[in-house]
């Protein structure tokens, strides 16, 4: 059997399922650019497994946290102090450091992770005699650079960041991204390698079983325009699919079905509230999940959304127009994306206090006609290529016994 090169990622998730999207799609990348690539994604996300992995990729699950309203990190299902959740996450990295032994270790948005539970990780590496290469991957944007100072100064990140051998920016140059706004390229004597948005390959012409989900009313979908609502991972979508409900409801979408995603994540009551006050509406469709997101976005006539980074890319790369409603609490991130994907005209944006009947009909009445805003040049896409060309090569044949032996002393 041929030698294998082994990956580990790192995927911070605790709320939401951005982070480990990105991931799942950078580990296909990495083997569609080389079949010896074998990558090991470690997660808490609680939905890793409605995704789909390709063929030498598989998870391992961490306990898993979230965040509270006011952004503070708790346990999501265990009953334990979130010191105790960090400490239990810690050694299960650590170990699976030293018994995988990668010869590449991806860690995603976080420089010393979850709370700083990286930590003894990245110290094990730095006494390894034969470390493994170690690259830092960032979105675009990750929140006010004033904030992100602040955080990474309380955390020890800055200290660290200049042990990474790279660091990877999820974003198109063209468009500001925090890590120029940090001026790392300044502050670590290094520019940050900006690869283009991470964003889905889609066939060109997806087949017909790919164009219907079987999760929803397909039928109906497939012989009448419709428009997507979602919030994404759906943890605090419920304003915006009230406020999609109550123009509905005015008429501001007349001519239209309209399909809602709510999201995995949204609660349970959440999620039963916006089902009932659908069921009376003829023209909705209202499912919990897809894992054929691409295609639905790519089938509808407009796509109103949250401003996730995930969902800002699906609609950019699918050329649906969309109008996103960034959350604003407690981080500015996605408030930060819409208003700079706006101004380059790829999207819609507008604050959830100003989503009316009057926007949501204004936007409906526009989609058939040609927007003078997207004439332009089009984002950069090719994210995945690029990070899989930039961390396929040169990556050593794995295994060899002499680093074997070395690494695990």
């Amino acid at each position: 059997m041929a030698p294998r090169h082994r990956i580990l990622i790192y995927s911070p998730d605790g709320y939401g399922l951005g982070h480990f999207r990105r991931c799942s799609l950078i580990a296909s990348g990495l083997t569609a650019a080389d079949p010896r690539n074998e990558t090991l994604i470690v997660t808490g996300s609680p939905r890793a497994q409605s995704f789909g992995l390709s063929t030498g990729v598989d998870t391992l699950k961490l306990p898993s946290a979230t965040k509270d309203h006011s952004g503070r990190y708790r346990s999501r299902r265990l009953s334990l102090d979130f010191s105790q959740l960090v400490r239990i996450r810690s050694a299960v990295l650590l170990s699976l450091l030293e018994q995988y032994l990668p010869d590449l270790v991806l860690v995603d948005h976080a420089p010393v992770g979850l709370a700083g539970e990286l930590t003894p990780l990245l110290q094990r590496i730095d006494r390894m005699s034969s470390p493994p290469r170690l690259v830092l991957g960032l979105r675009d944007v990750i929140d006010s650079p004033e904030r992100v100072d602040h955080q990474w100064h309380r955390s020890g990140a800055w200290s660290r960041l200049a042990r990474f051998d790279d660091i990877l920016v999820y974003g198109d140059p063209r468009v500001t991204t925090t890590a120029m706004e940090l001026d790392l390229a300044g502050r670590l004597g290094r520019t940050p390698v900006h690869t283009g948005f991470v964003a889905p390959v889609v066939p060109a012409d997806p087949t017909p079983e790919a164009k219907d989900d079987p999760t929803s009313n397909a039928d109906r979908r497939s012989s009448r325009p419709y428009l997507l609502v979602t919030p994404g991972g759906g943890g605090d979508g419920h304003a915006l699919l009230r406020r999609c409900l109550t123009a509905i409801e005015s008429g501001a979408t007349a001519g239209l079905d309209t399909v809602i995603v709510t999201g995995p994540l949204m609660s349970a009551t959440r999620r039963r509230e916006i089902s009932e006050r659908a069921r009376g509406l003829s023209s909705v469709t209202v499912i919990e999940f897809s894992e054929r997101m691409r295609e639905l976005v790519r089938g509808a006539r407009g796509v109103i959304a949250m401003g996730g980074y995930n969902t800002a890319v699906e609609i950019m790369s699918s050329g649906t127009p969309g109008l996103l409603v960034p959350r604003e609490h407690p981080r500015l991130e996605q408030l930060i994306r819409v208003d700079r994907l706006s101004r380059m005209g790829w999207v819609q944006g507008c604050r959830l206090g100003s989503l009316d009947p009057a926007r949501v009909a204004r936007f409906v009445s526009g989609l058939g006609e040609a927007d003078p805003h997207r004439a332009g040049p089009g984002p950069a896409l090719d994210g995945v290529a690029n990070v899989a060309t930039l961390l396929s090569a040169p990556l050593p044949a794995h295994p060899s016994p002499t680093r074997l032996e070395k690494n695990r002393v």
